[in-house]
């Protein structure tokens, strides 16, 4: 079994919010890739009455390497690419059940 963990931004590199349509985009792909994802949970804070959203932990979990390398590397690139910004972070865990 393997975990995966995307962390997504919610604004752009400016602070601009990324428009909602291209995050339920990226919900699809996401759907078409794995199968299925849970969002745990994102990261907001209020600060001298400015609202600040940082991002949004995706996870999934495989049976086996569902995966190959290959794709996530191209769809990492997508994300890069469409949600403009200089890197994306993506884990992976090996788990094992005892």
């Amino acid at each position: 079994m393997r975990k995966y963990e995307i962390h997504l931004p919610l604004t752009y590199g400016d602070g601009k919010p990324i428009e909602q349509e291209k995050m339920r985009r990226v919900r699809r792909e996401l759907v078409g890739i794995f199968g299925s994802f849970l969002v745990p949970y994102g990261r907001a804070w209020k600060y001298e009455g400015a609202r600040y959203t940082e991002i949004v932990k995706i996870e999934i979990i495989t049976t086996g390497d569902k995966v190959p390398k290959k794709r996530l590397k191209v769809f990492k690139e997508h994300l890069r690419e469409s949600l403009q910004r200089s890197d994306i972070l993506i884990m992976t865990h090996r788990i094992q059940l005892n």
